[in-house]
């Protein structure tokens, strides 16, 4: 890339990467540390610096318009709103890098939890009764280790039964 015009005509693929690569460059330089090669204590301590800073991006940005209900004012600052999403945009690519993924990788996932918000308000997804009552997980997430047991609905893998501790699928007293 040699140029603003050149990256802006690249298709929106494209454009997350470059994004990405200029956010870990940005990381680079100014605190002289790859994110990508974060492990252990820092990688941790990394993400939870970055998901507070996004959080409080995000208050940032509702600071800009009249949310409240018990106040009047209903204003709405769009380009202070924009600004501090970008921000926030910062921020959130950083937990992108430091979680491993690439731009393929987001947008795959992306689009399978995409098809499974949509199955989820197909099938009238009320929020509570697919998830885990020990972590209050969603069980159709794939990422979720926690699920019922076979003939013991009343079981999970994440938590205690009526019955006392199961451990590796078997019940211990």
């Amino acid at each position: 890339m040699t140029g603003k015009a050149e990256e802006s005509k690249q298709p929106a693929p494209d454009r997350l990467a470059i994004m990405l690569n200029m956010q870990s460059e940005l990381q680079e330089k100014s605190f002289g540390t790859r994110v990508e090669d974060l492990t252990g204590e820092a990688r941790i301590q990394f993400f939870k610096e970055m998901k507070l800073a996004l959080q409080d991006e995000l208050h940032e940005a509702l600071d800009e318009m009249g949310w409240k209900i018990w106040a009047s004012s209903k204003h709405w600052n769009e380009e202070a709103v924009k600004g501090e999403l970008v921000d926030a945009w910062h921020f959130f690519m950083n937990l992108v890098i430091v979680s491993g993924m690439d731009p393929e990788e987001l947008f795959e996932r992306y689009l399978s939890k995409h098809n499974t918000n949509v199955s989820r308000q197909k099938e009238g997804y009320d929020g509570v009764s697919t998830k885990c009552h020990g972590c209050k997980r969603a069980m159709d997430d794939k990422a979720v280790l926690c699920h019922p047991y076979p003939n013991r609905p009343e079981y999970h893998c994440c938590h205690k039964g009526p019955q006392g501790d199961l451990d590796n699928g078997r019940l211990a007293s």
